[in-house]
């Protein structure tokens, strides 16, 4: 359904569950009590529609378009908002626990006992004019993820937060600092071929930045181990193992042994999730088919990390590698 025209209609109730509707208008629509759990619906268009009440957990809204949308009342636990515009949204009992929010314009948005759990707020304190009638909700989470904003303490107090329980929370999670949060962050190796490693550093040095305990080989191997049994040990020894699938890595040799290794632990492990793809361009989804098959078709079925705008342009790699910060995090509330 990408790309379908749905404006201007009653569709109270309807289950867009789990749809790929990139791109779709749904411009003026009553969408009220509408089911959209885990949609794709990035670049889709919301301008003036009401989505009150209506369940968008874990939905991707990537790109879209909620100028003056009605989201009272809705569930965006775990939905990923990166670059929307959100300008003059209503969010009043709305719940963004564990989205994303990254490079969103909440210019003029209005916020009234607004949940705002486990969420980096650095873009609703950049926006400008937001709206506040009533307290709103953060949480322990939320100030460890943004403390390092300068602009916290008094996005805080519009929000209600009484001043010394604003003040001693900055100071707490600075005091906390980098122990708390990298122990709330899954750790993660970097597996990459050679012509790579130049975005590889790139992101280690994000993600490190980040709270992050990343293993990358070129800063982090130990001097005078065996290469092989270095790799080894470091696979099984973190929590992720972030892929970065580029035609220019994927047939390396050394990254088909990692890819497989994991593959092996997760099958140990119950079919555990170690393995998280990042893509810097289309190769992952297309030619690799060919080449590996299998691996290409059990990488195919996990959602891949898109950062193929993100090696020419800074707000872009920023903006995907929040998205992976949220998918590194410890603790995942279920919803």
């Amino acid at each position: 359904m990408d790309g379908s025209d749905f404006s201007d209609l009653d569709l109270q109730g309807a289950s867009f569950l789990g749809a790929s509707l990139r791109g779709a208008n749904f411009s003026g629509s009553n969408l009220l009590h509408s089911q959209f759990k885990a949609a794709d619906l990035t670049g889709a268009d919301f301008t003036r529609a009401s989505v009150a009440a209506s369940d968008l957990i874990a939905t991707s809204f990537a790109g879209a378009t909620l100028v003056e949308a009605d989201l009272t009342g809705a569930a965006l636990n775990r939905a990923d908002l990166t670059q929307a515009n959100l300008k003059r949204v209503n969010l009043g009992n709305a719940r963004l626990t564990d989205a994303v929010i990254y490079g969103a314009n909440f210019n003029g948005a209005f916020l009234s006992s607004t949940g705002l759990s486990g969420v980096d707020v650095g873009a609703l304190i950049q926006a400008k004019g937001i709206r506040h009638s009533s307290h709103s909700i953060i949480d322990p989470r939320t100030v460890m993820q943004s403390y390092r904003n300068p602009g916290l303490k008094s996005f805080m107090l519009e929000c209600g937060v009484p001043p010394i329980f604003a003040e001693y929370m900055i100071d707490c999670a600075r005091a906390l600092g980098g122990s708390v949060i990298r122990s709330l962050m899954q750790s993660t190796f970097i597996s990459y071929g050679g012509p790579d490693e130049g975005f590889a550093a790139r992101l280690y040095e994000a993600l490190k930045v980040n709270g992050v305990v990343v293993f990358f080989f070129p800063e982090s191997a130990t001097l005078g181990e065996r290469i092989d049994n270095e790799v080894y040990r470091r696979l099984h020894e973190h929590d992720r193992v972030i892929l970065i699938c580029s035609e220019a890595s994927l047939n390396r040799p050394g990254v088909l042994h990692e890819i497989q290794e994991t593959f092996d632990r997760e099958s140990r492990d119950g079919g555990a999730t170690y393995l998280l793809p990042i893509m810097l361009d289309d190769y992952v989804l297309s030619g690799w088919r060919d080449v590996h098959p299998t691996l290409a078709a059990r990488i195919g079925r996990r959602v891949v990390g898109d950062f193929r705008n993100a090696v020419a342009s800074e707000e872009a790699f920023d903006s995907s590698v929040g998205r992976l910060l949220n998918a590194l995090k410890n603790v995942r509330p279920v919803v």
